[in-house]
């Protein structure tokens, strides 16, 4: 049975009629290619076509009249990769409509939703089995079990948790026989570039690039912001500077998407794990919208989950206070990032007060990832690297230890640690020697961070930056209410 959702102003006659526009749709898919379908979408939405797009779905349909065939062989997936803004999510959901439309089980999943799956199912293994071996082996079995074809937006890693459980999933899920058709910003071999440990990852990366066909997509602007620049001068979504009057256009804006002067009641969004969100002010008939302030999503201990579940709750969320973020606000930056994400995905509507426009606000964190060293050319160990000592430390036998970069690391007299821009350092500041392991512990580094230690050359601090790239680029489709 065919299903159609029905978005934030759309009325349950126009749901049906995407319902038939969608069997429709079907149809189509059985009797024409990848090519020809994204170009009559092009034409109905208003996109700008690209050669480069082009090229990479004609091998997206050669994939898939293969897995249509039904071979015996495992078929090769792909792996898209380029800058964000490129089309990278567009052509992966044309894939994925195609597949289903044929019938061929596909899941789609993003990033943060895959990796919750993934540990929900670990998680309820582990309950049902006890301490079963190999655990994720038997994720995988299961997850091909229903989905021999996986599609897998953004795929991009920076904590060593996720690098983990990536590696193995993957690893066996290949093995197993399963497709994967990715999206990322980066290639292959440069993912996880300044995360810690990087060796114990590279199994994933070698899997991938025997499985998939990495085809970079650069059709040489980002058309996202292209997008903006069509809908200038029409209604927006984000309203700058903060202060009564964004607040008031933001009142206005909601009123409009709604098409209600309904008043808002408190409620509460469930959370797995069994916990909930406390939502202020709720619309929760016809286009339902909840209104949160900017400590409330981005400064407070919460994540994907909750960002997710506010999906589930919600078609309309109305963000208040969003500020400028200065260098070291970057935990709640990377929770907005995260939100955004989410949002975009899910195709949630999102209203918001911000200090400036949206390219503005990450300016203070994007210049502290400038000026990274060259690339390091050496056999040397990774300074991405951390090792258990087999003696010593002063926090024991057992303690943790990095190899600092070989030169922007500096300790200053006070014993707090800093970055210096150059091979000297800064005045009153002692450099530290190359190639010295470091203690961490509870009473070690003042003001570091794991990822301090691992992040100084140039490809580094770029993956570190890209969530708030991409974050940067979609903000400029969604600060307008007419966006698709």
């Amino acid at each position: 049975m065919l299903a159609t959702r029905v978005l934030p102003g759309m009325s349950w006659a126009a749901a049906a009629k995407g319902l038939r526009r969608c069997t429709a749709r079907q149809g189509r898919w059985c009797s024409s290619g990848l090519l020809d379908l994204y170009r009559e979408r092009a034409a109905d939405r208003g996109y700008r076509q690209s050669g480069a797009q082009e090229s990479c779905l004609e091998r997206l349909d050669a994939l898939r009249r293969e897995l249509a065939g039904k071979s015996a062989n495992p078929s090769r997936g792909m792996y898209i990769y380029g800058d964000p803004g490129g089309g990278k999510t567009m052509l992966l959901d044309l894939f994925h409509e195609a597949l289903v439309a044929k019938g061929i089980p596909s899941r789609r999943a993003h990033f943060h939703d895959f990796m919750i799956d993934v540990n929900r199912e670990l998680h309820r293994i582990r309950t049902e089995m006890g301490g079963v071996s190999d655990p994720l082996a038997r994720v995988a079995e299961s997850f091909l079990a229903k989905w021999p074809v996986l599609c897998f937006d953004e795929c991009h890693v920076l904590n060593v948790g996720d690098a983990m459980i990536m590696r193995a999933f993957f690893e066996r899920l290949f093995a197993a026989g399963g497709t994967v058709v990715a999206t990322s910003n980066l290639a292959p071999d440069k993912l996880y570039s300044s995360g810690i440990n990087r060796e114990v990852f590279q199994p994933f990366i070698d899997a991938v690039l025997r499985h998939c066909d990495a085809v970079e997509l650069s059709p040489g602007q980002d058309f996202r912001q292209w997008k903006s620049g069509e809908l200038a001068g029409s209604e927006r979504s984000f309203f700058w500077p903060l202060g009564p009057a964004a607040d008031a256009q933001l009142a206005v804006a909601l009123e409009t998407l709604r098409r209600s002067s309904e008043p808002p009641v408190a409620t509460t969004v469930p959370v797995p794990m069994g916990r909930v969100l406390q939502c202020r002010r709720a619309w929760l008939n016809g286009v339902r919208a909840g209104e949160f302030s900017y400590e409330e999503l981005c400064v407070a201990a919460v994540g994907t989950p909750d960002y997710l579940a506010l999906c589930d709750a919600f078609d309309v969320i109305v963000l208040t206070g969003v500020p400028t973020f200065a260098s070291s606000e970057e935990d709640a930056a990377r929770r907005f990032a995260s939100l955004v994400d989410v949002l975009y995905d899910r195709h949630k509507r999102l209203l918001c007060t911000i200090d400036g426009p949206p390219r503005s606000i990450f300016a203070a964190i994007r210049s502290q990832y400038s000026g990274g060293a060259e690339e390091e050319t050496s056999t040397a160990p990774s300074a991405n690297a951390i090792r258990i000592p087999t003696h010593g430390g002063g926090s024991g036998r057992h303690v943790s230890a990095f190899r600092l970069p070989s030169k922007a690391m500096s300790y200053t007299d006070s014993g707090r640690y800093g970055v210096s821009s150059d091979s000297q350092g800064s005045p009153g500041v002692a450099p530290v020697a190359q190639e010295t392991w470091v203690e961490w512990s509870a009473t070690g580094l003042k003001d570091a961070s794991m990822f301090d230690l691992t992040c100084h050359t140039s490809s580094q601090q770029h993956d570190r930056l890209l969530p708030l790239l991409r974050c940067e680029s979609r903000l400029e489709e969604m600060s307008y209410l007419q966006h698709n």
